[in-house]
């Protein structure tokens, strides 16, 4: 492995790493410095396509429409990357999302276990996310207090 292809790989997880953190502050709006304007995503909830976007903005809106966490904590894991050529490559990124939201005035912990595969593509220097699908292996709930 060459120098030029671990930069990429601290750059692609970066930019996976900048999603799960901002997404934490309920800063959707940074995904159009992530995701290409007309990035394609999938969400899948086990086996169901459960959202769709074909373009950052409706990407922005849907996840907004979820509405905000009481506290939110994304964690990355491992993250593998297999290089296409030089500016286009694939990518499995697993991630842990802890929850907290309000539900008939008691606080629910949702615990998701989040794998995405995506493809990205080098363009003036840096990496986007081009495409996405986003399955949520499991998830588990738990009244806190």
């Amino acid at each position: 492995m060459n120098d030029f292809r671990l930069q990429d790989r601290m750059e692609l997880k970066a930019l996976v790493d900048y999603y799960a953190t901002e997404s934490d502050k309920n800063n959707q709006g940074c995904y159009v410095e992530i995701f290409r304007p007309d990035i394609k995503l999938d969400v899948y909830f086990g086996d169901k396509l459960g959202m769709q976007a074909r373009d950052v903005q409706d990407m922005i809106r849907q996840y907004k429409a979820f509405g905000a966490a009481k506290v939110s904590f994304h964690m990355n894991g491992q993250q593998s990357v297999d290089f296409i050529d030089d500016t286009h490559a694939t990518g499995t990124c697993y991630a842990l999302a802890t929850l907290v939201n309000e539900q008939d005035g008691t606080d629910q912990l949702m615990v998701h276990a989040v794998r995405y595969y995506d493809k990205y593509e080098k363009i003036d220097g840096r990496w986007w996310i081009t495409e996405r699908e986003q399955h949520f292996e499991w998830s588990t709930a738990k009244t806190l207090g």
